[in-house]
Order: structure tokens, then sequence, then C-alpha cells
């Protein structure tokens, strides 16, 4: 990379800006993100929002027996957890092709 190539200075600051509208909106698509887990087959369901607080929890009328309480309560984490690997995976899959644009950008070079 020459830093006297007024060309490639423009291109950097091109291909910059376009990766910071691009990184812009896709932080803003998965503000409004929710996700939703399960366990037990579907027994528990629990929501997460964007930013992976637990925003609501659904328990089938089965799984709601009082003599199990801590079966329950397993089912409530394990539900949250894989809401929670849900949101990580989205995150990753939207985020993932500016990044390696980006590297794609660095790895060529400006001069390219």
């Amino acid at each position: 990379m020459a830093l006297d190539d007024d060309a490639a200075i423009q291109r950097l600051l091109s291909s910059t800006r376009q990766f910071q509208r691009d990184f812009d909106r896709a932080q803003e698509d998965l503000g409004a993100l929710t996700v939703q887990g399960t366990a037990g087959g579907g027994a528990v369901r629990a929501t997460v929002d964007s930013k992976g607080v637990l925003a609501a929890v659904t328990i089938a009328p089965f799984a709601a027996d009082p003599g199990n309480a801590r079966g329950l309560a397993d089912l409530i984490v394990s539900a949250y957890h894989d809401a929670r690997q849900t949101l990580t995976a989205r995150r990753e899959e939207r985020f993932r092709p500016l990044l390696e644009s980006i590297n794609s950008e660095l790895g060529r070079g400006i001069s390219g």
C-alpha cells in the first residue's frame, strides 16, 4: 500500500464508509431481534431480546407439575440457554459477511 497513492486512499475511505453503513444497518436489524429457545420437547419456551435478556417464559401445563419444581427450573434454564445460543448464531450470521468483506479488503491491500 502506497500512502502517497491518492486513488488507493480514496478506495480505502470509500470502503470504510460502506463498511460503517453496513455495520450500522446490521446493528439496527439485530436491535429489534427476539429469539426463542425450547427445552423438554417444547414444554418450556424462553424468549430473549437482542441483548440476551429474558423477556418471556411459556410453560406447557403438563410441565408445571408442583412435585417437580426442580425439573421445571432445569427446563427453564435449558430453554434460556438454547435461546442465547440461537441469538449468538443469528448475530454471527449477520456479522460474518461484514467481517469477511473487511478481511477481503485488507487482504488484497488498498491498491488492489
